[in-house]
């Protein structure tokens, strides 16, 4: 049986009548784009992280 909840509210979702991004369920299309939104910032974090701390190769 087919089980979900959107990532947002916590809400069950149906699987017929739900938005799905990156594998994820959501309850109503607004829900999908908050987190999409939330996912692309966490990104440009990581890359500005990225930048200011660059690896140098190796091990560590």
């Amino acid at each position: 049986m087919f089980e979900k909840h959107c990532q947002i509210c916590g809400v069950d979702v149906d699987k017929k009548s739900t938005s799905k991004r990156f594998g994820k369920y959501f309850c109503s299309e607004d829900h999908a784009q908050q987190y999409v939104a939330k996912r692309e910032e966490e990104e440009r974090l990581m890359e500005e992280e990225r930048r200011r701390n660059p690896r140098r190769g190796g091990c560590c």
